[in-house]
């Protein structure tokens, strides 16, 4: 995936972080969300104007929920990332850490 993909994602999500209007949405929500398949219906959904999802195809999309299932299950996300309350900061620490890999090499 290109990294402009990620980066756009991320000042989305963080643009919506800084309104306060979804200061609710919890990182269990996210996490849920991110087990059943259905984050990018939900942000869609939940987040409507503040969100432009269209840059993400199919294949970008499949490969995002893979990475942000892997991450949900092994890592602790107030250890590794510091984030403890907020579900969309959750998913811009997620986007951080696969630009990370993907500037070395690992996606």
């Amino acid at each position: 995936m290109r990294l402009s993909k990620l980066t756009f994602l991320a000042f989305y999500l963080n643009g919506a972080v800084d309104t306060g209007k979804y200061d609710d949405i919890s990182i269990d929500d996210v996490q849920r969300e991110i087990v059943a398949g259905t984050i990018f219906d939900y942000l869609g959904k939940t987040l409507g104007e503040d969100i432009d999802l269209s840059v993400l195809e199919a294949p970008d999309r499949a490969a995002l929920l893979t990475e942000w299932q892997d991450l949900e299950a092994a890592v602790n996300a107030r250890r590794k990332f510091g984030i403890e309350h907020k579900g969309l900061t959750l998913l811009v620490a997620y986007l951080l850490e696969g630009i990370q890999r993907l500037n070395n090499g690992r996606i």
